[in-house]
């Protein structure tokens, strides 16, 4: 069977074979794989020449509906500095306590429970949704309405055709949640608030702030993202601890630990496989010609364990010289915008796991990852647990 390194696990040897012997490969989809750290890294520094977008080829996108990150520049920098600002790291830190808050809350719910839980669906799924919700103003009591909205879209046709059985474009394809949105955005409107969607829609950059469409295109992109990519985050650190005992307790032993869990887990365990680009201009990398329209994948769960970078890159360790260099929030101008709110969550809900949980133990330790292809992430995490 031919190695695929868009659907194989990230421990497998073929991603070292790639490394070694083809570093940009073409895919059975089509697409130009990159399978070493540094050009992924040179890859995502040339937006010139790679543009982020899971669209098929063909697919054409209103310039007002680009999600932020297959926007071009200019003009993804100036909407991109609009977010930025909107999501400032000191208005951030204000949602720690509420995240505190959360995940003993939730905890006292499952420490109650008998028999055994699902980590998933009781603990991790809550906490981004409910983060998100509470960051962007929007009504906690909605945070399932937000989480089943979010799963519509990352399984459905929208994100690679811009359009569903229903209709083409964010408003046909999911016009409950664009309508959802839209109520929020008018809200803000009516009577600002603190909060990031009044920030988001007054922030003026370049002389300019965002359209109405604008303001829902890239709300919706940071909620799904948001909740998707730091919803596998929690899930693959509690799997992590919940199937390696020593892992368990020396975290609980030391808790200044955690960031560097957080990071290597990141490294190992990639919430997104790969990224996906369009190639904009013919290139070459790695003696390989790129023509102009090709797809691009760029291997994070391949560079991530490539030991030109990581010394030792496929086993699990708290001493990284350099925790933070790994590809899991992408790089260059287009790094994730979340990235810093996806740290904090994961270090929290952690941190809390830690302090209410003695013993967990996996009814089946088999990892059985969700059903979207480019994510990585326990579609359930069935466990019994005992408290402190």
């Amino acid at each position: 069977m031919m190695f695929d390194p868009l659907s194989a696990a990230f421990d497998d040897p073929g991603f070292a074979d790639l490394r070694q012997q083809c570093p940009v490969s073409k895919t059975e989809m089509g697409a130009w794989y990159f399978a070493r750290y540094d050009d992924t890294v040179d890859g995502a520094k040339s937006v010139d020449r790679f543009i982020a977008s899971f669209r098929e080829p063909g697919v054409v996108v209103a310039p007002e509906e680009q999600l932020i990150n297959e926007i071009p520049e200019p003009r993804h920098g100036q909407i991109r500095r609009i977010i930025n600002s909107a999501i400032a790291a000191h208005r951030i830190g204000r949602v720690e306590p509420f995240c505190l808050e959360l995940c003993h809350s939730l905890l006292d719910g499952i420490l109650h429970a008998e028999g055994p839980v699902d980590l998933v669906s009781d603990y991790v799924m809550p906490v981004p949704n409910n983060v998100i919700a509470h960051l962007l103003g929007a009504p906690p009591e909605d945070f399932w309405q937000w989480a089943n909205w979010s799963d519509e879209v990352v399984q459905g046709t929208y994100p690679t055709k811009n359009r569903n059985e229903r209709g083409e474009g964010l408003a046909g394809a999911h016009p409950e949640f664009v309508a959802y949105v839209d109520g929020l955005i008018a809200d803000r409107r009516r009577e600002p608030t603190d909060d990031f969607i009044t920030r988001l829609i007054n922030t003026e950059v370049d002389g300019r702030k965002l359209t109405e469409i604008e303001a829902r295109t890239q709300l919706v992109f940071l909620f799904v993202s948001g909740n998707e990519t730091t919803r596998h985050l929690i899930g693959n650190l509690l799997w992590r601890v919940s199937t390696d005992p020593e892992l368990f307790a020396t975290l609980q032993n030391d808790r200044s630990l955690i960031p560097l869990a957080v990071e290597e887990c990141l490294r190992l365990d990639p919430p997104v496989k790969f990224l996906m680009r369009n190639c904009m201009i013919n290139t070459t990398v790695a003696d390989v010609e790129i023509p102009a329209g090709a797809k691009v994948a760029f291997g994070i769960g391949s560079g991530n364990r490539d030991d030109n970078k990581f010394d030792d890159g496929n086993s699990f360790r708290l001493d990284r010289s350099d925790p933070r260099s790994h590809l899991s929030f992408g790089g260059g101008p287009h790094v994730c915008p979340g990235a810093m709110l996806a740290r904090l969550e994961a270090r929290v809900a952690l941190d809390v796991f830690l302090d209410r949980v003695k013993e967990v133990a996996l009814v089946d330790g088999e990892f059985r990852g969700v059903e979207v292809f480019w994510a990585h992430g326990p579609a359930t995490l069935l466990a019994n647990i005992a408290g402190n």
